[in-house]
């Protein structure tokens, strides 16, 4: 059986065809598509050359209309329907704390509870916002952060100040700037670490291992990992992952 999964995240439509069979499932392609002018048109490209696809599930949080979009495009195309993955406030062993919690989280920790052992975690999506959940080591969510991403930080100070520059370069340290773009682009980064550092070493303060692994995701991940002073996994399909979860009874560990 061949799945195709989508991530219709805010800035990106992140996708993955599986190959699943009794013994698991295997990615044969990946990729993503940028949500601008163009994104309907690569969509139709992607979905003429992906072949025969039998299930094809999504996890969006870019809106309804997208969803529609997205829905219609491959009931052209693949003739199949687009299963959309919903939250449960309990499910493969994930408690949330609370029902409205976005879609893209709770896939997140239902694929950090199943990968790790049974300690805590603190899982991290670093997009376009960047959110930070606290998930016990029994699968009990203890709540969570929502703050703008390294990238919207910097657009913040962009579109609302008279003078500062909009600094698209990644940073690459968080120490103090020497010129305008350093202090820029070193303090929206030294902001997201110093988020996730603290409550790496605090969210689970009442307990005498307080520390906890750090399961990472998102665009910027790779840039914020080495900055995050405990143990980080960083893995670029974890919202996907849970989708695996939210519709089958295993998770595909996939490289």
């Amino acid at each position: 059986m061949r799945v195709l999964e989508f991530d219709a995240g805010n800035t990106r439509l992140k996708w993955r065809l599986l190959q699943v069979n009794d013994k698991g499932g295997e990615r044969v392609a990946h990729g993503y598509l940028a949500n601008d002018q163009c994104w309907q048109q690569a969509l139709t490209e992607l979905l003429t050359q992906s072949g025969s696809v039998d299930c094809a599930r999504a996890a969006v949080v870019s809106g309804d209309e997208r969803f529609q979009r997205l829905c219609a495009a491959v009931d052209d195309h693949l003739h199949i329907p687009l299963w959309r993955a919903q939250v449960k406030s309990v499910w493969r062993g994930v408690q949330v704390a609370y029902p409205e919690i976005g879609v893209d989280r709770w896939l997140a920790m239902l694929a950090a509870h199943h990968r790790g052992g049974a300690g805590n975690k603190l899982v991290v999506s670093c997009g376009t916002a960047m959110t930070v959940d606290a998930l016990s080591g029994a699968g009990q969510h203890l709540g969570g952060f929502i703050v703008p991403g390294v990238r919207l930080m910097k657009q913040s100070l962009h579109a609302n100040t008279a003078r500062l520059p909009l600094v698209a370069d990644n940073a690459t340290a968080v120490l103090p700037g020497n010129n305008t773009i350093e202090c820029i682009n070193n303090g929206a980064l030294a902001m997201a670490v110093a988020m996730i550092n603290t409550q790496q070493a605090g969210a689970f303060a009442a307990e005498k291992n307080i520390n906890s692994v750090v399961y990472m995701t998102g665009g910027d991940a790779a840039m914020v990992k080495p900055f995050i002073q405990g143990v980080c996994l960083e893995y670029p399909e974890l919202v996907m992952d849970g989708l695996t979860l939210a519709f089958d009874d295993a998770l595909f560990t996939l490289d």
